[in-house]
């Protein structure tokens, strides 16, 4: 019989090799990095294009995001319909996704299909129609998921946090802009968004799969070679400076829950800190056993789940605590919260640091299951200039951190005393308690994160 209360012996430990990067340049200079994967009988490729909506103009707020939409809506001799139809026959994904610093075409294909499914994504960036007819239809729509929005406490709470944070940055505003800017949004800003932004020289190219160096340089030469449109689209990044903790709320009625979103400005990706900081963070929230969930979800039973991170953009890192609690427990959640950041600071034991260290180093292969999760580590290596070993090095750069570069981190990178504090709920439910957690009246916003006079 099995005898439970004896506890298994851990597993032999095994090797993981992170897959090979290669770097290929094309004639016109566009940058393949390129993954030779033959076990499976398919290839996947991406476009990253430095085109996202930081570049967007200040009144013309989701700009990107409707190129980003209208991209694929007709080429050449295909109209939308026909060109779904061509990737239908094919079997192959087509995808398109947009974020805050790119614009990201990527295609899934079968080997045999390669060919003629990247001379489709080929047309598709060299020639989009942007016919006036398939502009007003996705402008519609991106102004009714507008609406949407304004009606989901999630995306208000994530929404303002950031234009909080990052003050007015390029970083501040929502991705698919607002229901004031996108009617401002014409066919033409769109053709000129994408004549000065989707351009050889502000993109970069992914390939991971079933097919050799050879045949990647000669098939992106047939169908690339004539992309050679540059552009320089460096936009200036004044770091915002943080501000003393302050509180602020949205009312959005009849809430059973409050969202909550507290944090600051941080690093950026390649700071010399960055896998102390993973480690440190791992145990605050960025595990489900860390300290945040394990008090609001399992002591006190406020939320299914409560987490903490840093995202990292081109120019800027953001540090967020992010919960939605019941709503008569949002003073307490909050201070639970406070308490944690304070803690973390203060103490951090050998034994959260090994346990964290063995939580990031067996669950890194995941990380590289299929080729999709592939490429998207080796975006980040593009995205913020990150050196090719970078994966290779990750589990001796997690073993070698010690406590105090640990608890170091946690000193220079979780400043209490300069927090943004949003939470977006039942005003009636929620203002007393704000107010007698901090001893004076939270500052109360619209849901575009302005101050309601």
């Amino acid at each position: 019989m099995f005898d439970r209360s004896i506890n298994p012996t851990p597993g032999k430990s095994f090797t993981f090799k992170i897959p090979d990067i290669q770097r290929l340049k094309l004639a016109n200079g566009l940058d393949i990095n390129f993954v030779q994967k033959e076990k499976l009988p398919i290839i996947y490729a991406e476009i990253v294009v430095f085109s996202g909506s930081r570049l967007d103009p200040v009144e013309k707020k989701g700009l990107s995001y409707l190129t980003s939409l209208l991209i694929d809506e007709g080429t050449g001799e295909y109209n939308s319909l026909q060109l779904n139809e061509e990737f239908q026959k094919l079997g192959t994904i087509l995808s398109i996704n947009s974020n805050h610093d790119t614009i990201i075409l990527s295609i899934l294909s079968l080997t045999e299909h390669f060919s003629r499914s990247l001379e489709l994504l080929s047309k598709i960036i060299l020639h989009p129609r942007f016919d006036e007819r398939d502009f007003n239809r996705e402008k519609k729509k991106v102004l009714d998921r507008i609406l949407q929005l304004k009606d989901e406490s999630s995306f208000i709470a994530s929404s303002i946090f950031e234009k909080k944070v990052f003050d007015d940055t390029c970083y501040a505003f929502s991705e698919i802009g607002y229901e004031y800017t996108v009617p401002l949004i014409t066919n033409d800003d769109i053709k000129n968004f994408y004549q000065k932004t989707i351009t050889a020289s502000n993109s970069k190219a992914i390939v991971i799969g079933n097919i050799n160096e050879q045949e990647v340089v000669e098939v992106f030469n047939n169908y690339f070679n004539k992309w050679n449109t540059s552009s320089d689209n460096k936009k200036l990044f004044v770091r915002p400076k943080r501000n003393k903790t302050e509180c602020y709320f949205i009312h959005k009625g009849d809430s059973n829950q409050t969202e909550i979103r507290i944090g600051h400005i941080a690093n950026k990706r390649n700071s010399a800190d960055y896998y102390a900081t993973r480690i440190m963070n791992t145990i605050l929230g960025g595990q489900f056993s860390s300290r945040i969930n394990h008090i609001l979800r399992e002591v006190k039973g406020f939320t299914y789940g409560a987490n903490s991170s840093f995202h990292y953009y081109k120019e800027s890192g953001l540090f967020e605590v992010s919960t939605a609690v019941n709503i008569e427990n949002t003073g307490e959640a909050i201070t639970d919260i406070l308490n944690e950041l304070k803690n973390i600071r203060e103490y951090i034991s050998v034994k959260e640091i090994e346990f964290a260290k063995s939580y990031l180093i067996k669950q890194f292969p995941s990380r590289f299951e299929t080729y999709i999760q592939i490429a998207k580590n080796f975006e980040s290596l593009i995205i913020h200039s990150l050196p090719d070993d970078d994966f290779k090095n990750y589990t001796k750069n997690i073993e070698c951190v010690d406590v105090e570069e640990v608890q170091s981190s946690a000193i220079n990178n979780i400043l209490p005393d300069e927090l943004v504090i949003i939470a977006v709920g039942d005003k009636e439910k929620i203002y007393g308690q704000l107010k007698e957690l901090f001893d004076s009246d939270p500052t109360e916003l619209t849901i575009l994160g302005t101050n309601l006079s």
